[in-house]
């Protein structure tokens, strides 16, 4: 399996992270990832409406118990996992991993300027926080409502890009030198880019080759480290 893009901190790969996760060798320290997360409002158009159903989140469930489960295969007994989400989508995610990890909550990703939408309008985003069994507890006094600005529209490479001291403020938080992180929906790049400037070594699985071109680019520019 031969990598898309590579240097001494960043290993890029190209293709289904369903296909190339079980191929990897590796233990990871961290799981860091903004997975493809929706929900399937209708699944026809017809003359008459049918009620919602919690059935309607099969298609999410199905696509993601795999993979977090490959994911936590190569991810240490003394690891962690960040997971970007929003309200619908963190019962999912929250009965897939109950299980697998020793504990979960969730984050709060305060945007600071409101989005989309009518009444109440769009303006943070979740992100759950997993420990694995034999993870080390982190004696800080830090909130679990991290206020960053959302990266403006105009200047992001990717629809769901996030910023980078978010990025490096959750890797920071739960990483060391040279740790591993393992990003399975690298998008842009933004995780492999902010753990290069941390000192971390990464590995991104990215299906869409535009944007591992993209985040290939980024990671093989010159960075100032932290």
């Amino acid at each position: 399996m031969k990598p898309y893009y590579e240097d001494k901190w960043v290993t890029i790969y190209h293709g289904d992270c369903r296909e190339i996760l079980p191929q990897l060798d590796v233990k990871v320290d961290l799981v860091l990832t903004d997975p493809p997360y929706f929900l399937p409002a209708k699944h026809y158009e017809t003359r008459r409406n049918f009620p919602r159903s919690l059935g309607d989140l099969s298609i999410l469930e199905f696509f993601f118990d795999a993979t977090l489960k490959d994911c936590i295969d190569k991810l240490k007994k003394t690891g962690f996992i960040y997971l970007f989400c929003d309200g619908q989508s963190y019962p999912v995610f929250y009965v897939k991993l109950y299980s697998l990890v020793k504990s979960l909550r969730p984050l709060i990703w305060d945007k600071m300027t409101s989005i989309n939408g009518y009444s109440w309008r769009h303006q943070h985003e979740l992100i759950i926080f997993a420990e694995m069994p034999n993870s080390e507890p982190i004696k800080t006094g830090d909130g679990d409502i991290l206020r960053y600005r959302a990266e403006p529209i105009d200047d992001r490479n990717h629809p769901s890009q996030k910023p980078e001291d978010l990025i490096s403020r959750l890797i920071g938080k739960s990483t060391k030198d040279n740790d591993l992180i393992l990003d399975p929906f690298l998008g842009s790049g933004t995780t492999c880019y902010c753990a290069k400037k941390l000192n971390r070594y990464s590995i991104g699985i990215e299906i869409e080759e535009k944007y591992c071109e993209i985040a290939a680019r980024r990671c093989s520019q010159e960075v100032m480290e932290l």
